[in-house]
């Protein structure tokens, strides 16, 4: 499991996304930081995989702190976390991994997860990890990192976008979603007027539930409402 810190001067931000960090099952945070300069004095000794790092602080900036440790004896991944777009440029000059705007979006967060063991295992990706995450919803049993669902004594081996759709459909139960706002939900970004993508990924995901012998849910289209997840038992 990589070891991430994370450094904020605002406690509720700390709190929430260690909270996800926490409920996504795959990564450890070590360590928080109120004082951006109170890093410096700890990142040998603690060696985390993985800073997440607000940019507008008091003490110091996360850009400056990002500068200030490029030179590690080990390798960091930075994330930058903040309320603010106009970083964006800045933060990829001093190498960031990614950059994730506030208010945190779990879903977009779990896509850095993702990007962040691909980078350091190239060769298994997160099919590679070991702490799996796994949520029950209905009959279905999602395995966050792996991308499949088990359903009974049946294993689904989906794509990302897949696993994405139905994960959302079904934590959404009966809730129909219009085919370009389920675009925007699950590839965060409008579709405009694009949605041929999603209605592929749906075709693909109708065929492997249909397959499934206990037929525990299907994807329907709800007239004039759109997409929706119907379990068919319970």
């Amino acid at each position: 499991m990589l070891k991430a810190i994370i450094v904020d001067d605002e406690i509720l931000s700390i709190r929430l996304l260690e909270s996800m960090l926490q409920t996504s099952g795959s990564i450890e945070v070590i360590e928080t930081f109120l004082n951006p300069k109170d890093v410096l004095a700890h990142i040998d000794t603690l060696k985390p995989d993985i800073l997440f790092l607000d940019i507008e602080m008091a003490e110091m900036t996360g850009l400056e702190l990002a500068s200030k440790i490029e030179d590690a004896s080990h390798q960091i991944d930075i994330v930058f976390v903040t309320a603010y777009e106009h970083y964006a440029l800045e933060a990829f000059d001093v190498q960031a991994t990614d950059y994730i705007l506030k208010p945190l979006d779990y879903n977009r967060l779990l896509k850095t997860i993702e990007r962040l063991y691909e980078r350091r295992y190239p060769m298994n990706s997160i099919m590679s990890i070991e702490h799996e995450s796994t949520k029950v919803i209905h009959t279905l049993l999602f395995h966050i990192h792996s991308g499949k669902v088990s359903i009974g004594d049946s294993v689904l081996t989906l794509s990302t976008k897949e696993f994405q759709i139905l994960f959302f459909l079904a934590q959404h139960n009966y809730q129909a979603f219009p085919a370009a706002e389920l675009y925007r939900r699950i590839w965060d970004e409008d579709s405009i007027g694009q949605t041929q993508a999603l209605r592929v990924h749906i075709s693909n995901l109708r065929k492997k539930l249909d397959a499934i012998p206990e037929q525990p849910a299907k994807i329907v289209m709800a007239r004039g409402a759109g997409y929706q997840l119907v379990f068919q038992h319970g």
